[in-house]
């Protein structure tokens, strides 16, 4: 370097490429295992979103040196295998896809494998309306994009897909959330790691599709131990208990299986006063998002690929200012020098404090449910929650600004209870949106009224229902959750299950569908299978096969016109026993929140069918037949040689089902008061004289 250059590099500071040990750390450090319990993962792919830009091409390239420095590194819990670069070509503007072939070629350079992918906006389209000119085109553009994404890692078995979003992407987005008026909840920002968005719909995609990975011969995760170390336990075993040829007999009870120790597959202790109902199995898995740059600075990016040759493709509509708010932000801060406090750092510190404020309140209201076993019992079968609310202790008043101080305190408990009860409606809710704090500030008033001066203990103790969960009051503080019934106003939850667009399908009335329960099967029956579960109402995935030719299927919640209907056409046992399931598991209206399988006829319907709609007006009284209740297991007999189904619940937050630990007491402050100094002297003394040892952690 001449002296020259010496000089300017050391009066200007020049923005540093980013290295490859400096990228593996940063990108270690956002992906920890989702599934601690895993004892082997086989080896995958990532997938990279690439637009082309200079920030996904930089990406590109750091996940390029990474792969061929031969470095065994852990993404999530997949040893890294290689990369997809994943183009999605949004057919905005004209020439887009020979720039997204051009995206691919330079992957391809990089040694990474390609796929392009293009955005068909089939109904914008089929109605004459260009794209372009949607007012909502960031969003709907967004809505796409991910929709492709996800597909395409279901299709390529990817678990893990990295965005290219980097610390000006950040600024960019806090400030617009800050402009907009949003608190510090929404100032946090893009999170470096979460599930996909946008893609709540698609099986395998959105936290799930564990359980059928499980299932397969070769899981992509298993949960049970390796060979070696059951060779290990066997040479142990032998070695201890001196076990000659009786040792498969003592294996056979250690439950060494593949789904032994994955949480999804759900058991249920027996109640002798109930009929035993198996629990439905709780989805996980899914694809996760990771953004590894979000601290480095566009400038960084931008020297990594001068300095290594890797070339990057500017989109024009990022320049137009009025196309989308994001454009018009950045345009401000090209061009307009903000306030001191509106500048990159301030506002990134600002969204660090806000993000760490809020980890922090969704960390103690998981310990609180956790520590004081909020959650009774969780019914996958009927989506309903038992809980039993702790008492919040409002505290002592004190003598040194009271006042003060008792209302900084309810205001800390305020929001607790919010993020608490956030969580325990995320259960049973079939809303797909999260739902802000401020919208529970009165369910809170009704569960801790203690909390607020102007509120009575008996007004919250009535039923009410919000984001479509109903809670009804229990004895003892405890309160049932579960789904609200089906407003008269809005159309019921439908899903089609294998619905040829084809023929005209004719179901047989209920009268002659039970002898069908004796006849043969030929084992050449063509089974036509649902490639993917569907999810119903937001709560349950069902998937359904069927040898019937011509044939529809609908779900749809139970309706109370076909209950005797079904019921007459079971045997006697199987009568009582829905009635006895009813009755312990779905009391009162909680049953017609249940799926229903129906068999439909296109005359019942009235001849009418609307092929882009998901629902039929009125459509459970009009289906021709109730075939089951299949979160019940119960179905018309003989149903399963001819009509198969499955059916698990969507992805709950299974670590907030932790039992109740003894001695455990809801306090806001570390330490100890003066009754609980004196009660522990007291027991001690006691043992003392006793001559007993006392061990500590009993004590309260």
């Amino acid at each position: 370097m001449n002296p020259a250059a010496q000089a300017a590099s050391a009066l200007h500071r020049l923005p540093k490429p980013i290295g490859a040990a400096e990228f593996r750390d940063a990108l270690l450090a956002i992906c920890p295992p989702r599934f601690p319990a895993a004892r082997h993962a086989r080896p995958q792919r990532v997938g990279l979103a690439i637009s082309g830009g200079v920030d996904s091409m930089a990406l590109a390239f750091l996940f390029s040196c990474l792969i061929r420095s031969g470095e065994k590194l852990k993404i999530a819990d997949h040893p890294l295998m290689g990369a997809y670069g994943v183009v999605v070509d949004h057919q905005l503007r004209p020439g887009s896809d020979v720039e997204a072939s051009a995206v691919a070629k330079s992957l391809s350079k990089m040694h990474l494998r390609v796929m392009v992918s293009r955005m068909r906006w089939k109904h914008e389209r089929e109605n004459g309306i260009d794209p372009a000119t949607l007012p909502n085109l960031e969003s709907a553009a967004r809505n796409n994009r991910y929709h492709i994404l996800g597909a395409t890692c279901h299709q390529r078995h990817i678990s893990s897909l990295f965005l290219a979003h980097h610390r000006d992407d950040q600024y960019e987005t806090v400030l617009m959330r800050l402009l907009a008026g949003h608190g510090y909840r929404g100032l946090r920002g893009m999170q470096a790691a979460n599930a996909i968005p946008e893609c709540y719909d698609m099986s395998g995609v959105h936290k799930s599709g564990l359980l059928d990975d499980q299932v397969k011969r070769l899981p992509a995760l298993s949960f049970k131990p390796t060979n070696r170390e059951i060779r290990g336990l066997r040479r142990s075993l032998q070695d201890d208990v001196r076990v000659s040829g009786d040792f498969e007999s003592i294996t056979s009870r250690l439950v060494l299986n593949q789904t032994s120790r994955f949480a999804g597959f759900v058991t249920r202790t027996h109640d002798p006063n109930q009929p035993y109902l198996k629990p439905l199995n709780i989805e996980d898995g899914g694809v996760w998002i990771y953004r590894p740059l979000l601290e480095f600075d566009k400038d960084r990016l931008i020297a990594t690929c001068e300095a290594n040759g890797v070339p990057w493709f500017e989109d024009a509509t990022n320049a137009d200012k009025t196309l989308t708010t994001r454009n018009a932000v950045r345009h401000l801060l090209r061009n307009h020098t903000l306030p001191k406090a509106l500048q990159k750092e301030n506002i990134l510190r600002l969204s660090k404090r806000a993000d760490k404020r809020a980890t922090q309140e969704e960390d103690e209201a998981k310990r609180l449910i956790q520590r004081e076993g909020v959650v009774r019992s969780f019914d996958s079968n009927a989506g309903t929650l038992r809980i039993r609310l702790p008492t919040i202790d409002v505290g002592r008043k004190r003598r040194i600004n009271s006042a003060q101080r008792d209302a900084t305190l309810k205001e800390k408990q305020k929001v607790l209870a919010t993020v608490m009860v956030r969580k325990l409606i995320e259960f049973v809710t079939p809303d797909q949106s999260y739902i802000p704090l401020p919208n529970l500030d009165n369910v809170v008033r009704r569960l801790f009224p203690q909390l607020f001066s102007d509120s009575s203990s008996e007004s919250s103790r009535k039923a009410f229902s919000i984001a479509g969960v109903l809670f009804e009051p229990l004895p003892n503080n405890r309160w049932l959750l579960s789904r609200a019934p089906y407003p008269a106003n809005r159309p019921m939850p439908s899903r089609r299950l294998l619905d040829r667009k084809s023929g005209n399908p004719t179901v047989p009335p209920l009268s002659e569908l039970s002898p069908l329960a004796d006849t043969r099967i030929s084992k050449r029956a063509s089974w036509k299978t649902c490639k993917h579960h569907q999810l119903w109402d937001n709560r349950f995935w069902i998937r359904l096969a069927s040898t019937l030719p011509n044939a529809r299927f609908r779900i749809l919640p139970f309706h109370p016109s076909h209950s005797k209907q079904f019921s007459r056409a079971l045997p006697d046992e199987e009568r009582k026993r829905l009635e006895k399931v009813l009755r312990a598991y779905a009391p009162g209206k909680i049953r017609f929140s249940l799926p229903g399988l129906y068999a439909v006829n296109e005359k019942w319907l009235g001849g009418t069918r609307d092929e882009g709609k998901d629902v039929y007006p009125d459509e459970a009284k009009n289906v021709g037949t109730l075939l089951a209740l299949p979160s019940l297991g119960m179905h018309l007999p003989g149903l399963q040689r001819w009509v198969r189904y499955d059916i698990r619940y969507r992805n709950v937050d299974l670590d907030l089902l932790v039992k109740r630990k003894r001695h455990t007491y809801l306090r806001h402050s570390a330490a100890p008061t003066a009754r609980w100094q004196r009660r522990r002297e007291a027991r001690t003394t006691a043992a003392a004289s006793e001559n007993k040892t006392i061990d500590i952690a009993t004590l309260p």
